[in-house]
This record gives C-alpha cells, structure tokens and sequence, in this order.
C-alpha cells in the first residue's frame, strides 16, 4: 500500500544520515581478505605473511557481508565515499599504507552487490588510480603495498575483466611486471591473481579478441621466459598451472 510504501521511504531517509557514518567507519576499518599475503608488521616493515589469522579472515567476512548489505541499501552512497576516499589517497592528504589497505580490501569486498553498469563505471576509475598512484610512488615498500592492492581489487572483478577486453590485457600485464618485483610476497600474489583470473576469465586468453592479431595465450606463450625468470619454483608450477 501507499501507506507502508510512505513508512518505508521515511525510515530510509530517517537513518540515511547513520547509515552513511556506519558505511564509513566500514570502508575506513576494512580487515584484512586472506588473499593479501603483503603486510605491515608491527616494526612498520612491509614483509610476505606466512601465518594465516583466522580471527582475522573471520572478521573480514562478517564486515564485507555488513558492507555488501549497506551497499544494497544505497550503493550510491557508498561508490560516493570510496571514490572520495581514493582521491585522498591520490592528492596525498589523505595518503598511508593503512588507508590504502582498507579502502581497496573495501573495495574489493563489494563485488557483485551492484548493476554492472555501476560496477563498471567505478571500478575503470578504480583501476586507472591505482595504477596512477603505482608509477608516482617512489621506494619499493610503497610499490608492494600498491601492488598487492591493485592485484586484490583485479581478481575480486572476474565480471569486469571479462567484459572489457582492454582493461583484462592491461591488469594481465601489469601482473606480469609484478613477477619481476622481488619484494616479499609480490610474486606470489601476482601469480594466485594470474591463475585467478586465467581461470575465471580463460575464454578470452584462447580466443582472439577484437584489435588482437592472435589469441592471448599465444602472445604469453611466445615471451614465456622472459616472464617467468625471476620466478621461484614454486611460482612457476603455478605460472605453468595458469597457462595450461
């Protein structure tokens, strides 16, 4: 009825106002998803993490679900603050490795929860920023710190990468550089992402896409070597698990 339909209007915009503080203090005090092996230890070193925290992880699941549920109720709202919130990062005001961790495990964390349309118009913004602030930091502990955030937002995406071809190349790309970047934890996270996203995305790396002269798969396959020689064993069995 009207009547219930004017009840629920009015307690939307009733609590609008708490709910966006509730959605800020979320994306601010994001925790940690377990795919990010980079870390902040308590000597402000950023090292690769070893032991997983399950305190952790668990806390991290019942935030995104309380997000994705805000999310629902104002999406809006919450692109608006997260979108303010990378500018901080990027201008510099607002600038920490902590600050930039939460947010990106943020948003990450919301994947799915909007129309694509949406999706897609945020997270082009997203991506270009991230890969922006990659080239203007200087010092490899600010480089690792972005790195694992841009691979933790990419792989959260399977849906995006899959429907924009250009974006999917770039971010492919852009793991494989990270290959080569010996900080601690780098390499593994660039490689868990690259089988990620082989696996969810693996379609487009086998079949030639538009502007493309070949399939994907073939271009990785013919300059192999040169990405995959800084790689520890290990890494390379997972490389190799990818491709295949």
């Amino acid at each position: 009825s009207l009547y219930t339909l004017g009840k629920n209007v009015g307690k939307k915009a009733l609590y609008s106002d708490v709910l966006s503080s509730v959605r800020y203090i979320m994306i601010s005090r994001m925790a940690k998803p377990e795919e990010v092996l980079v870390v902040e230890n308590e000597n402000g070193e950023v090292v690769r993490e070893f032991m997983k925290d399950t305190d952790t992880i668990n806390l991290y699941k019942n935030m995104r679900e309380t997000l994705v549920y805000l999310t629902h109720l104002d999406y809006h709202d919450t692109e608006r603050i997260m979108t303010e919130k990378l500018q901080h990062q990027v201008n510099g005001t607002e600038w920490s490795w902590k600050n930039l961790n939460t947010l990106c495990w943020a948003i990450g964390s919301i994947s799915g929860a909007t129309m694509e349309e949406d999706e897609k118009r945020f997270l082009v913004v997203v991506i270009k920023e991230l890969l922006g602030l990659c080239e203007q930091k200087k010092g490899k502990d600010n480089k690792a710190i972005i790195a694992s955030n841009i691979m933790y937002v990419v792989g959260q995406y399977p849906r995006f990468l899959r429907a924009h071809w250009k974006f999917l190349k770039t971010v492919v790309n852009k793991l494989f550089e990270f290959m080569h970047e010996t900080h601690d934890g780098v390499q593994d996270m660039a490689c868990d992402t690259f089988i990620k996203i082989a696996l969810k995305c693996r379609r487009h790396f086998v079949t030639t896409q538009p502007g493309e002269a070949c399939p994907f798969i073939e271009e990785i396959l013919s300059t192999i070597s040169s990405i995959i020689c800084d790689l520890q064993t290990l890494q390379v069995h997972t490389f190799y698990e990818a491709v295949g």
